[in-house]
C-alpha cells in the first residue's frame, strides 16, 4: 500500500476570467495529497483531480490564457505539448516565442472546428488537460478518456480584477508544478504598481478624468465593447479613466455608430483580439462606418493594446506594465513612465530575458496577425 503524506493546504480563491468567458465566479480549496508517484489537487471547479507528482506534460485547451501562465510559473515551456490553436497563434505572435521557443512544438490539432477532439488529445496524453470550467462537455469527455483534467475557472464578475486572477491561476499553477514563489512575487509587484498609481489619482474628480472606451472586437460585421463586470472596466477605472459603456454594457456586446456618438469617447482602446488598427479608425477605412466625428479619431487618442508575454488586456504576467501605460494615457499630467525602459526592466527582473529595443517596439505596437481569437 503507498503511504500517503500531506504536501500542502492549496486554498486557491480563483477569481478568473478567460478572455472567452464572462460571468463566472470561482471558488475553489481543498488539501494537495500525495503518494510517491501521485498528489491530489482540487482545481477551480471544486472537484479533486489525482495527477502525477511530477508533470512533464500539459495542455492547455479553451482557457487561452493558460498556457503562458505556465511559463510564468516555471521558467519553462517544454512541458506544453499541446494549446488551443487561438493560444498558439498569440504565442507565435508574442515574446513568448523567442523567450522560449519549445512553445512552438505545442500541437494543435486536438481542436477541430473550434470543439476539442478527445481522440486527438488522447493521442497526444497529457499528464494534466487544463480546461475552461465552463466547457463542461470537454471536461466530461476528457475525463471519460482518463485524462488528467484541471479546471480553470474564469471571472469573479464583482470584481473582474485582471491582478487577483492571474494571481489565482499561478497559485494554482505552482502547487500542480511544486513552483510556489512566482505567485507571491507577481502580486507583489503589481500591488506596488497600483499603490503607486492610486495615490496620484486619488484625489481626481469625475471630470478629470478622461472617457474611454474598451473596443474588445471591431470589423465591418460587428463593434463589440467592454463594459462592467469585465476587465475593460477594471482596466479603466484603476488608471484614472471613466468607462463610457459601464452603465450600459455588462460584460460584452455588440453596440452600433448611434451608440458610439452617444458617448464620444475621448480615448480608444482596440485590443489584440480585432486586427483593426488605429490608422484604419483614423483614415476611416472600415465600410459602413464612419468614425471621423468621434472625439478619439479627431484627437488622434486610439491606442492598440500591446502585446507582450501574452495580450495585455486579459490577465497576464505583464499585468503591471498594462497598468503603467494606460495610467500614461489616461493621465498624461501625471505619469510620464518610460515604457521602452519599463517593459526592459520588468522582463529582466521578473523573466530573467534581456529584450531589445526592437521587441519592444513589437510589444507595444503588435501587429494585427496576433488576432485570431
Amino acid at each position: 500500500m503507498k503511504r500517503k503524506v500531506i504536501l500542502s493546504s492549496l486554498a486557491v480563491a480563483a477569481m478568473a476570467l478567460a478572455a472567452c468567458s464572462d460571468n463566472e465566479v470561482a471558488n475553489s480549496g481543498g488539501e494537495v495529497q500525495a503518494t510517491a508517484e501521485e498528489k491530489i489537487v482540487i482545481d477551480q471547479a471544486g472537484t479533486e483531480v489525482t495527477i502525477p507528482a511530477e508533470v512533464n506534460s500539459i495542455v492547455s485547451g479553451g482557457i487561452l490564457p493558460y498556457f503562458h501562465t505556465w511559463y510564468v510559473a516555471t521558467n519553462s515551456t517544454k512541458e506544453i505539448v499541446g494549446m488551443h490553436p487561438n493560444s498558439y497563434n498569440a504565442a507565435e505572435n508574442s515574446i513568448l516565442a523567442k523567450m522560449s521557443p519549445d512553445i512552438l512544438k505545442a500541437d494543435t490539432s486536438f481542436v477541430q472546428n473550434g470543439e476539442m477532439n478527445v481522440e486527438e488529445l488522447m493521442k497526444i496524453n497529457p499528464d494534466v488537460f487544463f480546461e475552461l470550467a465552463t466547457d463542461e462537455k470537454s471536461i466530461e469527455q476528457a475525463r471519460k478518456a482518463g485524462i488528467n483534467t484541471v479546471a480553470i475557472k474564469a471571472i469573479d464578475a464583482a470584481a473582474a480584477e485582471p491582478l487577483a486572477t492571474f494571481n489565482s491561476w499561478l497559485e494554482l499553477t505552482g502547487e500542480i508544478a511544486s513552483t510556489t514563489d512566482r505567485a507571491d512575487q507577481f502580486i507583489e509587484v503589481g500591488t506596488a504598481v497600483q499603490n503607486e498609481i492610486n495615490e496620484k489619482i486619488a484625489g481626481l474628480t469625475k471630470e478629470q478624468k478622461p472617457n474611454a472606451l474598451m473596443m474588445y472586437q471591431l470589423s465591418e460585421q460587428a463593434i463589440t465593447v467592454s463594459g462592467k463586470n469585465f476587465f475593460g472596466n477594471q482596466w479603466l477605472n484603476a488608471t484614472g479613466a471613466n468607462d463610457v459603456a459601464e452603465e450600459e454594457v455588462t460584460g460584452r456586446k455588440d453596440v452600433n455608430m448611434e451608440q458610439i456618438y452617444n458617448w464620444n469617447p475621448e480615448i480608444i482602446y482596440l485590443t489584440n483580439f480585432t486586427e483593426i488598427q488605429p490608422e484604419d479608425l483614423y483614415n476611416n477605412t472600415i465600410p459602413g462606418q464612419d468614425w471621423s466625428e468621434v472625439e478619439a479619431v479627431k484627437n488622434k487618442q486610439v491606442y492598440k493594446i500591446p502585446l507582450g508575454i501574452y495580450r495585455w488586456f486579459p490577465p497576464s504576467g505583464d499585468a503591471p506594465l498594462m497598468l503603467k501605460w494606460l495610467a500614461n494615457n489616461n493621465q498624461p499630467e501625471l505619469f510620464d513612465y518610460d515604457m521602452k525602459a519599463e517593459i526592459k526592466s520588468y522582463y529582466k527582473d521578473f523573466y530573467g530575458f534581456d529584450v531589445t529595443d526592437k521587441e519592444v517596439e513589437r510589444i507595444l505596437h503588435p501587429s494585427s496577425d496576433a488576432a485570431k481569437y
